[in-house]
């Protein structure tokens, strides 16, 4: 009878590439026991059997090694939320079979609490030739904690002392001791997430000399202790295009160790740490126009404050700079522009766009002598433009007088807060005056509430006024 129903008159062929759809390895063994022809077409695809976890029930793992035959593996440790108290797998076991498996492995996904990811790196011994992807993953569960000190100690001989395959490497809340020593020459994608590391900075900077292709870096890492040497030492990435760093609340910055000539995309996450007395960001966030020379003349920049963060985005035809700050003080939004214009050897020269997205903006601190080239001004927010309206001139530390964004074609103002459109027609009529008109003014919000005494006197000295409400 079951030789006669529809689903057995498919060809093997068919069955089998069916079942390569399914989701992880649900059900394939309870597939092969539906009948003898099931059985004899699954068994013998070993396309099928590639994907081989690691959890409580060996017997099951020997099955898939077998059925794979030849074919490249990927295999994971991830011992499940049930299985978390009594998981006793041992890797011995399997270590003691005949089957070879090592020098098939694809991918190594290995998670778990400290000692049982130690437990698996120490017998990890023999070379995997064809090994492209690795990673370790201390919180494989998102409902339990397992870090206990989140150091895992690798074997001098881990892998054999070699990966040359190696294109992908991750760590997620564990902090390799010492960190991994093999030659990475074709690695490309590096991930190191650990707030609480134990990492040496030395260590980290010998892990990326040993990986010259490098294309794309994610680290998160909290540094306190810092030498001179490690600070002064500096390591090149001819390949890198995008990098994210995160100090976790530490005082080193891994931008100050980088040249990276091809970098074009950077996302900094600066969090101050607590004990430290430093006010401000100059030793976090030390951008060298050398190092990084794509990223240092943008064209357009978004600033943003909102309670306890502050944001700043740069973008140009070159590359594009997120740099985000998260705020110990909120008072210390008072100086929130000054980090990033009189610290970096960032360019405003070439910006033709500014859009400051503020809860309480303090303009003022723009080195407006820099942005030469800014035709498009937003407020948005707080609608503070005093420097416009009591210093439409302003010195500048050498004393010349600087009229703020000379070639200014467009401004809007969009805010919830009032805004005094006589002192704004002031503004605009003494800029007109000096040669430095502005053509384009636009208001939104509840500050666009419509006066005609007063809009009258404000179109006077622009070519066009729109008032959205």
């Amino acid at each position: 009878m079951n030789q006669n129903a529809p689903i057995n008159r498919l060809p093997p062929e068919i069955l089998t590439r069916t079942l390569e759809f399914r989701e992880g390895d649900k059900d394939l063994i309870s597939a092969t026991q539906v009948c003898h022809r099931w059985r004899s077409a699954l068994s013998s695809a070993p396309s099928l059997w590639t994907e081989v976890v690691f959890r409580d029930s060996n017997r099951r793992v020997l099955t898939y090694l077998t059925r794979s035959k030849a074919l490249p593996i990927d295999v994971s440790f991830k011992p499940t939320r049930a299985s978390f108290e009594t998981w006793k797998f041992d890797p011995e076991d399997l270590y003691a079979s005949r089957i070879p498996w090592i020098d098939r492995m694809k991918s190594l996904d290995i998670g778990g609490d400290e000692e049982q990811i130690e437990a698996i790196v120490r017998r990890l011994c023999l070379p995997a030739p064809l090994l492209q992807c690795l990673k370790f993953d201390g919180r494989p569960n998102r409902t339990l904690v397992w870090r206990i000190s989140g150091v895992v100690y690798f074997p001098p001989n881990f892998l054999g002392g070699q990966a040359p395959s190696l294109q992908s490497l991750s760590f997620n809340s564990i902090s390799p001791n010492p960190t991994i020593r093999l030659p990475l020459p074709n690695l490309t994608s590096f991930t190191w997430i650990d707030k609480a590391s134990r990492t040496i900075v030395k260590d980290l900077l010998t892990l990326l000399t040993s990986a010259p292709l490098l294309d794309v870096m994610n680290i998160h890492l909290r540094i306190l202790h810092v030498s001179t040497a490690e600070r002064t030492t500096v390591v090149t990435l001819n390949r890198l295009r995008e990098l994210t760093w995160s100090n976790s609340g530490g005082s080193f910055s891994l931008t100050s160790c980088l040249i990276a000539p091809e970098l074009h995309w950077l996302s900094l996450r600066v969090v101050p740490d607590p004990g430290s007395a430093q006010s401000d960001l100059a030793d976090i966030l030390p951008l060298n126009a050398s190092h990084f020379p794509l990223l240092v003349e943008p064209t357009e920049m978004r600033y943003t404050t909102r309670r306890g963060t502050r944001s700043c985005n740069l973008s140009s035809a070159m590359g594009y700079i997120r740099i985000t700050v998260l705020q110990e003080d909120y008072d210390d939004a008072n100086h929130s522009f000054a980090w990033l214009s009189w610290n970096t050897p960032i360019s405003f020269r070439r910006t033709k766009r500014l859009v400051m997205e503020e809860d309480y903006p303090q303009l003022g601190d723009i080195p407006i002598e820099q942005f030469e080239s800014l035709e498009s001004l937003e407020l948005v927010g707080g609608a503070d433009i005093r420097f416009l309206l009591l210093q439409p001139y302003r010195l500048t530390l050498s004393g010349a007088l600087v009229v703020p964004f000379p070639t200014l074609l467009e401004l809007q103002i969009t805010s919830d807060a009032s805004l005094s459109l006589g002192a704004l027609a002031g503004v605009l009529m003494e800029r007109k005056q000096a040669g430095y008109g502005v053509k384009t003014v636009r208001i939104r919000g509840e500050c666009a509430e419509p006066i005609e005494e007063l809009i009258s006197k404000v179109k006077e000295f622009v070519g066009e006024l729109v008032l959205d409400t």
